[in-house]
């Protein structure tokens, strides 16, 4: 696919900044007429199939202190493509374009997630799944991107090294048993190796997985977790707990003083050890939707040492509007501890399918504003 042509630099005058966002409004309209277009499921026979979506979402945003301080930009815009080649035997494949326009950045085509997912033979509610895929870890970070409770993921608590995005090369086995009461997901994987990264390349296998026990519903086993399920899953709670484990998993340099003579230190090696306690849950009360979403980490990885937690909750009201607010606390081993509280009100069109909404964080962080839309084809 042809890169899109610069949207605008920070330092540009203007005229230049409002024809990058007129750009970015023309592109991201151009994505949405794309995913228009695509239609809803093609059914190739009885047991096999394809279907298209697009998720477009864009962001304004006015942070003290950034530089510049008010930005405009396509947050995502996914085309995705999934599909089922015969019973048991489904795919998966999304392709995405984060941050267009966010300071200038040019667009840039990844491909985000690409995996098939095959059914046990014999047994019932049991798969595996292998190729690029979401680090089965905790609720937060299988989570849908187009089913947040907030604008987007509280991505200052999650600590995950040699990933993608959260995400990993390698094989998942996921399930649940009790009339899915409890739902597993344990993978091997390599340990994401990215251009310029830290990863040890003799680092051992990875090792992740997590496991849900919903004391009230059904825990979830999709692909794709749903933060706010807008009343439509009656009540639940899911209480979760992960592990995420690499021996070897980084290796880094220290740089030479200032005049220093080499030879150059050995690199460190660096295990990485992280696990997570976590919680999902949604009740109905006289018409009124209330959803509760937690988490506790503990990290131990080049990336960070120490522990990071959040709360969010959010109350449906008619089914359409929907006010929020967290908490998030990042306390590394060494540094200063981190504080943000972040309210905001998001209103629903079509459920997910239209989304709009105004959040403002504040605390340790600089102050922001955001102002989203979610179109989800």
């Amino acid at each position: 696919m042809r890169l899109l042509r610069r949207a605008g630099r920070e330092n540009l005058n203007m005229m230049h900044e409002r024809i990058r966002v007129e750009k970015i409004t023309v592109v991201a309209a151009a994505m949405a007429v794309v995913g228009a277009a695509a239609g809803p499921k093609v059914q190739i026979s009885d047991d096999s199939w394809m279907q298209f979506a697009f998720l477009g979402q864009i962001n304004a945003t006015r942070t003290d202190g950034a530089s510049p301080e008010n930005d405009f930009f396509v947050r995502r815009a996914r085309i995705i493509l999934s599909g089922q080649v015969m019973e048991g035997v489904q795919f998966f494949a999304e392709t995405d374009s984060p941050n267009f326009g966010k300071h200038g950045v040019d667009a840039q085509v990844k491909m985000q997630d690409l995996f098939v997912d095959l059914r046990l033979p014999v047994v019932t509610n049991h798969y595996v799944k292998a190729g690029l895929i979401l680090l089965p870890f905790s609720f937060e970070s299988r989570s849908g991107a187009s089913t947040l409770l907030g604008h987007d993921f509280n991505a200052e608590v999650l600590k995950l090294p040699n990933a993608f995005v959260w995400r990993d090369i390698g094989a998942e086995l996921h399930g649940s048993f009790l009339d899915q009461r409890i739902a597993y997901f344990v993978g091997v994987f390599d340990g994401y190796d990215e251009s310029g990264g830290t990863k040890n390349p003799d680092a051992d296998v990875r090792l992740t997985g997590h496991l849900a026990v919903n004391l009230l519903g059904k825990a979830e086993t999709g692909w794709f977790f749903n933060q706010c399920r807008l009343g439509k899953a009656g009540d639940y709670v899911s209480i979760g707990a992960g592990v995420d484990r690499q021996n070897k998993a980084t290796s880094s340099v220290s740089a030479l003083p200032e005049g220093a003579a080499s030879p150059a230190p050995a690199p460190e090696i660096i295990d990485s050890e992280n696990w997570v306690v976590d919680l999902q849950s949604g009740f109905e009360v006289g018409g009124v939707g209330l959803t509760l979403n937690a988490a506790w980490y503990e990290w131990d990885n080049a990336l960070f040492q120490g522990n990071t937690a959040f709360v969010e909750t959010g109350v449906l009201l008619a089914g359409r509007v929907m006010p929020v607010a967290k908490y998030s606390w990042q306390d590394p081993d060494t540094g200063a501890t981190a504080e943000d509280y972040t309210v905001g009100l998001h209103v629903f069109g079509k459920g997910h399918n239209l989304r709009g909404g105004l959040e403002f964080r504040w605390g340790d962080s600089p102050d922001q504003w955001i102002l989203g839309l979610q179109l989800l084809l």
